[in-house]
């Protein structure tokens, strides 16, 4: 059995389970007007960030190591569903629910409407998942498995709910003071009115054929212009001076780019069916976009 890719696994694992258990503990306070909830809100935020640090090693230690096998790679699905699926709803989920509750009413109290959000993003991240384990053998025909995800990742949708929960413990940040010139003071607050809907829209992405770009293989695979060297210092910078603002940019832009990726290539497609019909089957260079496309393994 592979120790040491297992254990940065189980770390992962761990770190997710330790962000619903300071989740709880916020709601114990009970008021998340007190800095003590919101920062136990933040420490869980910051535990899901660093499994992605944990998930993007384990892999990569057994490779180099020589230690893949089976047992590595089903410890890993199991360990993304509690960090990247439960946890994350988890969390917003006590959020919305402290915000619901009395005497702060700033949410209007439709505790099955929440409850659904949360469970929808919990479903499609286990469906996501256990499709990976089923199509993770799938020959590769291309070099598309390692430049692209089909279908938003599931750390990159826990990287969309965590930065929606980081920007609103930024609201007692008194160090962040980009955030208080650049957005309106009711900001913080519409992020946790808009986690339930991006609870349902990241689930939604997490099960669909949008074609998200691998980030890491995007920057070193190719060359870029200079304004995109430019816009990454800057949000680099960004995010060194205010993590949470960054974070939020930059997920938000990964899901733009992600899905202007998918209606360009939804609109090439449609612009390359053959003239005789749409009966007619395609067989000419237009119809070998969608079958690498298709036969690119699914990635968690």
């Amino acid at each position: 059995m592979p120790v040491l890719p297992s254990l940065i696994t189980l770390g992962n694992l761990f770190l997710g389970f330790l962000a619903m258990a300071k989740a709880a503990d916020a709601v114990r306070i009970g008021d998340i007007g007190e800095p003590a909830a919101v920062q136990l809100i933040e420490t869980a935020t910051l535990c899901i960030f660093l499994a992605m640090v944990f998930d993007a090693l384990d892999g990569r230690v057994a490779r180099m190591t020589g230690q893949t096998s089976a047992f590595g790679a089903q410890l890993d699905s199991l360990a993304d569903v509690v960090t990247f699926g439960c946890a994350p709803a988890f969390v917003a989920l006590q959020l919305v629910k402290l915000h619901e509750a009395v005497p702060f009413a700033k949410l209007p109290p439709h505790p099955k409407i929440y409850y659904f959000c949360a469970a929808v993003y919990v479903l499609c991240a286990a469906m996501r998942l256990a499709r990976f384990n089923v199509e993770s053998n799938a020959p590769v025909l291309t070099e598309d498995d390692h430049s692209e995800f089909r279908g938003l990742p599931s750390p990159g949708a826990a990287a969309v709910i965590s930065a929606m929960l980081a920007f609103f413990c930024s609201s007692q940040d008194e160090g962040a003071q980009i955030t208080q010139w650049l957005v309106p003071d009711d900001a913080h607050l519409a992020a946790v009115r808009a986690l339930p809907a991006a609870l349902v829209l990241a689930g939604l992405l997490m099960v669909s054929r949008v074609p998200f770009p691998h980030v890491f293989h995007a920057l070193v695979a190719r060359r870029h212009s200079f304004p995109f060297l430019a816009s990454m210092v800057v949000l680099i910078g960004l995010v060194l001076l205010e993590w949470q603002l960054g974070l939020l940019i930059a997920v938000v832009a990964y899901l733009a780019w992600g899905i202007a990726r998918g209606v360009k290539r939804s609109l090439v497609k449609h612009d390359e069916h053959p003239p005789d019909g749409p009966g007619t089957p395609s067989i000419g260079v237009g119809s070998l976009p969608a079958a690498r496309i298709d036969a690119t393994p699914f990635r968690n």
